[in-house]
Order: structure tokens, then sequence, then C-alpha cells
């Protein structure tokens, strides 16, 4: 399931779904707005939470359903136009995961 970082926003929610043998994609990194302007009445994680509730699905035994990306749909977001650009996760996203006390083995799966 695609966008969960912006649908299911209690690690207990993602991990009930994760349990369900569902793959949990986190693919609005790097997406860093206040609130989710087709639902104003939610927010928009920042990828600091992405990556608590990542490490939480980890704790709970779900490494093999997790999948990230970040969804660059539109120019502003590559490098030439102030954006992240494609190696976001690269460049800053495994730096703050090892920061966070995560082991190699799972960035490998990342």
């Amino acid at each position: 399931m695609s966008h969960l970082d912006r649908t299911l926003l209690h690690d207990e929610d993602l991990q009930e779904f994760a349990n369900l043998g569902t793959y949990c994609q986190f693919d609005l990194f790097g997406t860093e707005c206040s609130y989710y302007q087709l639902n104003p009445t939610s927010y928009m994680q920042s990828d600091e939470q992405r990556l608590n509730h990542i490490l939480e699905l980890i704790n709970a035994g779900c490494s093999d359903k997790i999948l990230i990306s970040h969804d660059i749909h539109t120019k502003h977001r590559l490098i030439e136009f102030g954006g992240h650009g494609y190696a976001h996760i690269l460049n800053n996203i495994l730096m703050r995961f090892s920061l966070k006390e995560a082991r190699i083995r799972y960035e490998e799966k990342l």
C-alpha cells in the first residue's frame, strides 16, 4: 500500500496493517510540508517521523514488509529546481537511519 506516510499515522495501525501480510510503502520522503492538502484535518509526516515509524515496524518484526521511496512527481522536487532530487534517500535518509542506531543489514534491505 503506497502513501502510508500520509494515511496511517500511528504505529499500532501500521503494525496491524503489516501483520496482514501487506507491504508498507513510505514513498513521500523529501515531502516536508505541514498539512496534507487533500485532507486539511490531517498532517504530513516529516522524514524524521517516517524513520521513526519504520524503526517501530522493524522492532515489531515487519522489516520484510517495508518499502521506501520518494514520489518525485513535480519538477520542484528536482535538484535543479531547489528540491532534494533523486538521491535524497541515499544522501540523507540512510545517514539519518544510521544515526538512529539501525543495523546496517536493514539499510541494505531498504
